[in-house]
């Protein structure tokens, strides 16, 4: 109250100063910046570091649940299984893991601002950088793999083979950046007048190194993703007249090519693209600011600030959204390219028939072929012969292998294939979904508890903001009321993928397996022609 009696008298100097450096004075009234508040710009501004806090915690909580739903997966599939096993490096993992502690700790910065800032901790600020980097740079390795070697099996969970000394190499150079920062805001004191001197350096040193993972991310990327080249096309094409070879060209490529997985990975690698240059033009912006920041007003750098921390918060919510499928990683196009090729390679293997007649026993064997799913042999229904598997798995009955292809498929958008000898059914698609045999009773039950699930937990969450004013309690009924509406819109996708697929395959008509003697035909014609000119 004095204060403010001084001010309106003309007398009160403090804020004509330099508001405690946080801010401007604008006819006698303190104008902050979007971090601190208070008459003299002198405290934390909290619910601007609560809201950003709080967000990288539920992304780093996210990246924590799917990295251990990840192991938990795997510890399932093992035939051996072992918790070491289970945990053993991958691509999908070492992203969950890198990205969940860089989360938490920027989360921890802005929920606790007062307590990073002097001494060591200060440069936790700066310790988001080389993480992201490690993830980031640990995709172009990925991919690097991806576009120079061949004949590697990339829908199973791996790590980084060729390219893990360059990984390595990159990654303690950026780490020992943030240790020369640790060392150097320890032991050296800033200059007066720049008190944030060192963080600037540094900064400028990050951005470097990130725009060095941009130019490769993008190079990678667009050779992957746009072009579609690279060792997991398969086989190149020869040029003729010459020994060399390159890679099928897209245009070659783009009416085997699943278009829409391909747009779905364009937009995501040019999102995180677009995200990642914007933080590099941040940083070099952060590390300039003595330049240019006395001379913008304090609306535009707090417009800077804000969209600095939400670029921030889409990178790192770009990881987890593009890793989304934490219990199959076959499925994500971002560790498994070939799923760009879903309609490659999927041509049917010619099986070439004998030309010599089939004797009595062969007949006889024919008319007791009985279905391999079933084994029923009075049902009425006519034996297909589907694929090129002899014996007794050679015949079935068309609604069994229906009703076992909605089983074996509703979790994967592979094509419909024998599990024996790989041979892709013959499938007269439809645009008709039989969605009565997609969502069986489990699906409906599951589904209706999700949604009452999720109403309680938004309703419960509306109550408690309601009931309660203090910022942290609002923060956390929110945060946790987010992770459980993002868990329960996860499990109904899931769930409504999974049905989809079995309405799809419901609706489908598997023809029979034909085998064709044209090649002997061919043959013969060719080596009867010679003795017919003598």
């Amino acid at each position: 109250m004095f204060r403010r009696l001084l001010q309106m008298a003309g007398l009160g100097s403090s804020c004509t100063r330099d508001c405690s450096g946080r801010g401007e004075c604008n006819n006698g009234t303190c104008m902050c910046d979007i971090r601190y508040t208070g008459e003299l710009c002198d405290g934390p501004n909290l619910p601007y570091h609560a809201g950003i806090g709080g967000v990288f915690f539920l992304v780093g909580l996210v990246c924590a649940i799917q990295l251990i739903m990840c192991v938990m997966s795997e510890y399932q599939r093992l035939k051996a299984p072992t918790f070491l096993k289970a945990c053993r490096i991958t691509t999908q993992k070492a992203i969950y893991f890198v990205m969940c502690i860089a989360s938490l700790i920027r989360g921890a910065y802005f929920i606790s601002p007062d307590s990073f800032e002097y001494g060591w901790s200060s440069s936790l600020m700066s310790s988001y950088y080389p993480l992201l980097m490690s993830s980031s740079s640990l995709i172009v390795c990925f991919w690097a793999e991806v576009f120079h070697l061949q004949g590697i099996r990339w829908e199973k969970s791996q790590f980084l083979s060729k390219s893990l000394l360059g990984f390595v190499t990159f990654n303690i150079i950026s780490y020992s950046l943030l240790l020369a920062e640790v060392i150097t805001t320890t032991l050296a004191e800033p200059p007066p007048h720049d008190p944030g001197f060192y963080r600037h350096l540094f900064n400028g040193c990050y951005a470097v190194l990130l725009f060095i993972v941009v130019v490769f991310f993008l190079i990678y990327g667009v050779e992957v993703f746009f072009k579609v080249r690279g060792g997991f096309v398969g086989k190149p094409l020869h040029l003729a007249g010459g020994g060399e070879s390159e890679p099928l060209r897209a245009e070659e490529l783009r009416p085997q090519i699943n278009l829409s997985q391909l747009h779905q990975s364009r937009i995501g690698l040019l999102s995180q693209a677009l995200m990642l240059i914007t933080i590099v033009g941040f940083l070099f912006s952060e590390t300039l600011s003595e330049f240019w920041k006395t001379k913008v007003p304090i609306v535009s750098r707090n417009w800077h600030d804000v969209v600095f921390r939400v670029v921030e918060i889409g990178v790192a919510v770009w990881f987890p959204a593009v890793l989304w499928n934490c219990m199959q990683p076959s499925e994500l196009w971002i560790l498994n390219p070939q799923k760009l090729l879903a309609k490659l390679d999927q041509k049917p293997q010619e099986v070439v028939a004998s030309a010599s007649t089939m004797t009595a026993d062969d007949e006889a064997f024919l008319d007791k072929r009985e279905c391999w799913i079933c084994y029923d042999i009075d049902k009425p229904e006519p034996l297909i012969q589907p694929c090129a598997c002899t014996g007794d798995v050679s015949s079935v009955h068309h609604d069994c292998l229906r009703r076992w292809l909605m089983e074996s498929s509703a979790g994967s958008g592979e094509a419909l294939k024998c599990k024996v000898c790989n041979y892709e059914y013959e499938v007269c698609s439809t645009t008709k979904l039989d969605w009565e045999r997609g969502f069986t009773s489990k699906h409906w039950g599951c589904n209706a508890v999700v949604v009452t699930c999720l109403c309680v937990v938004v309703a419960v969450a509306w109550i408690i903001i309601q009931l309660y004013d203090n910022s942290y309690i609002r923060m956390l009924s929110a945060s946790v009321a987010l992770l459980v509406i993002y868990i329960c819109i996860k499990f109904l996708g899931q769930t409504t993928l999974s049905a989809y697929q079995r309405a799809k395959v419901a609706a489908l008509n598997i023809g029979g397996h034909v085998t064709t003697i044209s090649g002997a035909v061919n043959i013969e014609t060719n080596d009867s022609q010679p003795q017919a000119a003598l």
